[in-house]
């Protein structure tokens, strides 16, 4: 049972010969003598309260005393301590012991006494001084509200501050906790500048700025009128390597709306709990960011459980304030990590934790030539358009960073080439390809790719699916002309090697759309539930990048029907394509978000896939025409430099039968074994008659009746 006792105050150099100078160091702590400690049930390094008749009432460190030969009826206090307080010497008070450590102390708040200097400080200068201000307190280990620090001397400067505040309490102590203990300057006239919590454009993020911002508004306002107020004050940037969710942390910080707390690797759960507490509790706004929040809360992180749960109950006590006070209060907390699915666990996506999440998509070429823009590459003027085009074009799946890295390269190239830089030697064409050669895109293994470039004019004849899909692609709007539905998906099928993927690529390009590619296979997975949440995670990116396209190659072995024997059609693949299923008809923003699928075996799809609103339109992709493979055949002849020796047209007749896959093959492999002496054109008759044609009667005839029971 603990007691509390009524002492006698004396100061602490009178109770020991060695504190006959005391130290900033037992500012906060009363000596109390040893058989009184232990009776007391106090505890060495706790909280315990002073109180007196009069109403005073002061936190101070428990601590037992070094000298026994003093009246157990005495306690020792510090000088600071009896001046900070107004205790008197003599006085009889109440010691109260507590039950709980000394709680780190996040804001120290300082006020400034005296100063040799009447000059403001700057703000680089407030820095300076809130470094030293942190080692004196590093120094007194234990923080006391009103503890001086006199005539403290810096570059030229003496100036002599108080503790005004602990946590926002002026009675409660603190111990100064390494990355956590921050010095504020207390300023009665209110003169900080307090930055707006908002972010300026940036190249290339305008929706991500844009939906940020909105989250950021809720901000300084009441909740009142709002059906469901967004009481969370956490959000997640989530995007590949490199699409700048490091850059956009810098930005909120850089906005000065508050003290910011940079979490890492370092800070273990219960540190992580105090910055929570500490940033709820006192008056100055806080930002609190979490870069790479994997490293804390990824299945291979140790401590998972603990991280998710300090941070977990963070944002909840963030959440239950909002709810009570009817609005957020002044806390913003934002991570970031790879993939929102994948990384944040489920425990962390309820409406009140980290709900809000903004994906950064990997530029498209657009977007890419904005983001280049924005560096002034110091290309020639009646270039520079040119340049940034043809770079911008020719750096599909590069990454903001990635074409920085680029430009990086390109300048230390022209240092190289020009001996002596300056101003009037342009950077040069041939500095960028060297930063092409060595800068691979991070990107190159996320799902999240665009296509190579390939326009309708790369793809020879095919007349009639180039208009059907240029038909779909202008839907949206005149859907909403003719006040009609607009299709979700295309499947493209027809015989193997006829061009389906290019067609695929090509709409991509002609669209500008983001484009997801995966094939069937790929995102089956012998681990039971992997396949589903692979699906949904990428129905989830795709409308997060939208407009967007998703291309499944290879469909029939993802998609299989249900009957079938085949390895689909498993539990597993059934398992897929019910969630194929959902994920279809989940579609909220028609027109924003194309299902493109391409199969060789088109009879092997579900037929329920194949209900409206889902695989609406059905595009046959046969084998080349005389158009198709006339082009087919040129563009090879072109590639091989044997263009002016051959008759396309006679050549492409010859071919009839053939798809456009065995048409490349047959030219590409025609003169690996022909005399040099031999006319091209014999060369590829004899190439053309040694080869099969893979595509039989047989198959077609199949293709034809399939088409006609479904289209």
């Amino acid at each position: 049972m603990k007691y509390d006792f009524k002492v006698r105050l004396q100061p602490q150099d009178v109770a020991s010969h060695s504190l006959k100078a005391p130290s900033h160091k037992n500012a906060a702590k009363i000596l109390i003598h040893p058989s009184t400690f232990t009776q007391g049930g106090f505890i060495t390094g706790h909280v315990c309260t002073l109180e007196t008749d009069s109403g005073i009432r002061r936190e101070a460190v428990a601590w037992p005393a070094p000298d026994k030969n003093v009246a157990n009826n005495i306690v020792s206090i510090s000088r600071v301590f009896q001046k900070a307080t107004a205790l008197e010497l003599g006085q009889v008070v109440r010691v109260i012991p507590g039950a709980t450590p000394v709680p780190d102390a996040g804001v120290v708040v300082m006020r400034e006494t005296a100063s040799l200097d009447p000059n403001p400080l700057s703000v680089s200068e407030q820095l300076r001084w809130q470094h030293i201000l942190e080692s004196k307190l590093e120094t007194a280990e234990y923080i006391l509200p009103g503890t001086p620090f006199d005539e403290i001397f810096l570059n030229g400067s003496k100036r002599s501050y108080i503790v005004e505040s602990v946590n926002g309490s002026p009675e409660g102590v603190g111990k100064y906790a390494p990355g956590l203990t921050a010095v504020e300057f207390f300023n009665d006239e209110k003169r900080d500048i307090v930055g707006k919590l908002e972010l300026s454009a940036l190249p290339a993020m305008h929706n991500e700025i844009k939906k940020l911002n909105w989250f950021f508004n809720d901000y300084d306002i009441d909740f009142n009128g709002y059906t469901k107020a967004r009481y969370s004050c956490g959000v997640v940037i989530h995007g590949s390597h490199g699409t700048g969710k490091s850059m956009l942390l810098d930005h909120i910080a850089a906005t000065n709306w508050g003290r910011v707390i940079r979490i890492t690797k370092k800070d273990k759960p219960s540190t992580i709990e105090t910055y929570f507490k500490t940033a709820l509790e006192q008056r100055a706004k806080s930002i609190i960011l979490i870069d790479n929040i994997n490293r804390f809360v990824g299945k291979e992180c140790a401590a998972r459980e603990s991280y998710i749960d300090a941070i977990g109950e963070g944002l909840d006590t963030l959440a239950n304030r909002a709810r009570e006070q009817n609005r957020r209060p002044n806390v913003l907390v934002v991570a970031t990590c790879l993939d929102y699915l994948d990384d944040i666990p489920y425990e962390l996506q309820r409406p009140t934790r980290f709900h809000k999440h903004v994906g950064l998509a990997i530029p498209d070429a657009p977007a890419r030539k904005e983001i280049l823009r924005s560096h002034k590459p110091t290309f020639a003027p009646e270039v520079f358009d040119k340049y940034v085009s043809d770079l911008g074009d020719r750096t599909h799946a590069y990454t903001g960073a990635d074409l920085e890295s680029v430009l990086i390269i390109a300048t230390d190239s022209w240092r190289e080439r020009v001996a002596r830089p300056s101003q009037e030697e342009p950077l040069a064409w041939e500095d960028v390809l060297k930063g092409l050669q060595e800068v691979r895109p991070t990107a190159m293994h996320d799902i999240n790719l665009k296509p190579p470039t390939i326009r309708w004019s790369d793809i020879g004849g095919y007349e009639n699916v180039k208009v059907a899909l240029q038909k779909v692609l202008r839907r949206p709007q005149r859907a909403q002309k003719i006040r009609s539905d607009p299709k979700k998906g295309i499947l493209l099928y027809g015989p193997p090697g006829c061009s389906k993927t290019m067609t695929a690529q090509a709409m991509a390009t002609e669209s500008g759309f983001n484009f997801f590619a995966v094939k069937g296979g790929e995102l089956l997975n012998m681990y039971v539930g992997e396949t589903e949440r692979s699906i949904r995670n990428l129905f989830k990116r795709a409308r997060e990048a939208s407009p967007s396209i998703i291309f499944f190659d290879e469909f029939d072995s993802l998609a299989g029907a249900r009957s079938s024997s085949s390895s689909s059609s498993s539990g597993g693949g059934v398992q897929a394509l019910t969630t194929l299923l959902t994920e279809m008809d989940g579609f909220e923003q028609l027109g924003d978000v194309f299902v493109l699928a391409a199969t060789n075996r088109p009879d092997a799809i579900d037929p329920a896939l194949l209900r409206p609103g889902r695989f609406d339109r059905l595009v046959y992709v046969p084998l080349p025409d005389a158009g198709a493979r006339r082009a087919i055949v040129a563009a090879k002849a072109r590639a091989l430099g044997f263009a002016h020796d051959i008759d396309a047209d006679a050549l492409a007749a010859q071919m009839d039968g053939y798809s456009g896959a065995e048409i490349a093959a047959i030219c590409g492999s025609a003169f690996e074994d022909a005399e040099e002496a031999e006319e091209p054109m014999d060369v590829l008759r004899r190439a053309i008659q040694k080869t099969p044609k893979r595509v039989t009667r047989d198959m077609l005839d199949h293709f034809e009746e399939w088409h006609a029971r479904f289209v």
